[in-house]
């Protein structure tokens, strides 16, 4: 599998535009007709598929609904979960720390344990 962290932008934008163009064709749409279905000019959508232009993100979600591929954009854009920790320290700035037992006089030390109702 490649790495897209890697490829320049302009390369991104070739790959986005020739996967674009796949699913096109695969559904048998010619591009005049994801135009008409997505309100998208056909020169949008011809330089977003060779990768020669940039397309608002509006436009990009318009074609992706248009293809029926705007789900695919859940694995990506899905609510990451946050621990307790890390939105602890979101808030405040410090590292959460854990709970530390206190120390023990010297008379708690030799004092046998009882329950509660036995004290």
């Amino acid at each position: 599998m490649e790495n897209w962290n890697i490829e320049s932008t302009p390369r991104l934008l070739e790959k986005i535009g020739e996967s674009l163009k796949g699913r096109r064709l695969q559904k048998n749409i010619s591009q005049e007709e994801l135009s008409e279905r997505s309100g998208v000019s056909l020169a949008s959508i011809t330089r977003l598929e060779t990768g020669k232009g940039n397309t608002s993100l509006s436009n990009l979600l318009a074609i992706l609904k248009t293809l029926e591929i705007a789900d695919d954009l859940k694995i990506i854009f899905s609510s990451p979960e946050i621990s307790p920790t890390l939105l602890a320290k979101a808030v405040t700035g410090k590292t959460l720390e854990r709970v530390k037992r206190s120390h023990l006089n010297e008379e708690e030390k030799g004092a046998q344990w009882k329950w509660g109702e036995d004290k």
